[in-house]
């Protein structure tokens, strides 16, 4: 994947992210321009990705045994932007905290944006039906699965991801996931609100939404 292959990451989202309701200011809508270019400029994005059998794939939870359901392998990937953006927001962290807060939210914005992509791509690869992609830390299953998923790719080694004790990547703007295959149509299925580790934390569900809508 290239630079040259980078979409602008949209605005509409970004403001999303950073809960700015109504007209945005001129202020803030040319730090996202500055923003988008120094994150093209500090990105260097690297994917992995390995198939396995269903059954040498460890998984907890409810929702991704679901998700997997009647899946007889999965493809098992890491995607990150490198550390040039965690850099890049840790300098911003310093000198500029408002600039900061816009290069952070940017950043995972593009790494689901090309993420996307990689996917894409990888099911381009593969001649059998697939699931959406199923990350460590959605529904109830735990981050704590993030170990074992680097390790099945080699990440370290192979595109410099990594995990902290506390399960956290390592570069932060960093993605790990499974993908179910299966020899007939699958669709995989969305965590419920009441598996969501994150239920009680939740502002999409305060405000009566859902966030696979």
């Amino acid at each position: 994947m290239t630079k040259n292959s980078f979409q602008p990451i949209s605005r509409e989202k970004w403001l999303a992210f950073l809960q700015v309701k109504g007209e945005p200011y001129e202020k803030l809508l040319a730090q996202m321009d500055e923003a988008e270019q120094q994150l093209f400029a500090a990105a260097g994005p690297r994917g992995i990705y390995r198939i396995m059998n269903r059954s040498d794939v460890k998984t907890t939870g409810i929702s991704i045994e679901r998700h997997l359901r009647d899946c007889h392998k999965v493809a098992v990937l890491g995607f990150t932007l490198g550390i040039g953006v965690d850099n890049l927001i840790r300098r911003a962290q310093i000198t500029d905290m408002s600039m900061a807060v816009v290069l952070d939210s940017g950043a995972s914005l593009l790494v689901e944006q090309l993420c996307d992509a990689y996917e894409a791509e990888i099911k381009k690869e593969i001649s059998e039906y697939t699931t959406s992609r199923f990350s460590p830390g959605y529904g109830d299953c735990p981050l704590s699965m993030q170990s074992d998923v680097i390790h099945y790719i080699d990440g370290q080694r192979k595109i410099g991801l990594s995990v902290t004790q506390n399960d956290l990547l390592v570069p932060r703007k960093s993605i790990t996931a499974l993908i179910g295959l299966a020899d007939h149509p699958v669709t995989g299925s969305l965590a419920t609100c009441g598996e969501c580790v994150l239920r009680e934390k939740c502002t999409l569900r305060k405000e009566g939404k859902f966030c696979g809508a």
